[in-house]
């Protein structure tokens, strides 16, 4: 491979490589569920789900870092490595999150109907 066609890869595949998977605050189009993980990644997955009024939203980490959920106003979840945090969502509305150790990358949201 000459020097020009591995820099013309390089180009495309560095940006794209970025674009998918180091954290990032893109939500996605959410999923219907009630159980969001914390991947190796600094993100949240999914990143946007939808629940009825009543149900529990339960956050695990399977980093290798500790995170917190943070849900708008409400208390600071911490959560080590391996566990999980289980948070009630009364009433219809959309509640965003955030870990607020890895705000820049790690957000999210829970639409309740």
């Amino acid at each position: 491979m000459t020097r020009r066609r591995i820099a013309a890869l390089l180009a495309t595949a560095v940006p794209a490589a970025f674009a998918a998977g180091c954290g990032g605050t893109g939500l996605g189009a959410p999923v219907a569920t009630n159980r969001v993980d914390l991947p190796k990644s600094y993100r949240f997955d999914p990143g946007a789900i939808v629940i009825k009024a009543g149900t529990s939203v339960t956050w695990t980490n399977h980093d290798n870092f500790t995170h917190t959920v943070k849900v708008e106003d409400g208390a600071d979840h911490r959560i080590d490595r391996g566990k999980s945090v289980t948070i009630r969502f009364a009433k219809a509305g959309t509640y965003k999150y955030v870990c607020t150790l890895h705000s820049q990358d790690m957000r999210g949201k829970v639409i309740v109907k």
